[in-house]
């Protein structure tokens, strides 16, 4: 969508910023993207054939606890290593205060 941003936030993550965006929608698009890599297999001339996952960390504002833009990649960050640390190739949610 117009208006959306993608960008490499470090070595192997990426931030995508959905304004005006409901949590039930970033959760959609996370669960599309997340289901589209890990139908694709890639040929590496050294690797030979490599199935590659992703994982996402949603988080969205207003909500409690989140009142900066730093909050807000923080509790993502948080939704991301718990999806990592559940067995990777999923979607996590921030889901308050309490769960950071």
């Amino acid at each position: 969508r117009e208006g959306d941003i993608i960008a490499r936030y470090g070595g192997e993550e990426f931030i995508i910023l959905l304004p005006m965006t409901e949590v039930g929608g970033a959760i959609d698009l996370a669960e599309r993207m997340r289901a589209q890599v890990a139908e694709q297999t890639w040929e590496h001339p050294s690797c030979g054939r490599l199935h590659v996952t992703i994982s996402f960390g949603v988080a969205v504002s207003p909500a409690p606890g989140i009142e900066t833009a730093d909050q807000l990649v923080l509790y993502a960050d948080k939704a991301l290593y718990r999806a990592k640390n559940n067995g990777r190739n999923r979607v996590e949610v921030y889901k308050g205060e309490s769960d950071g």
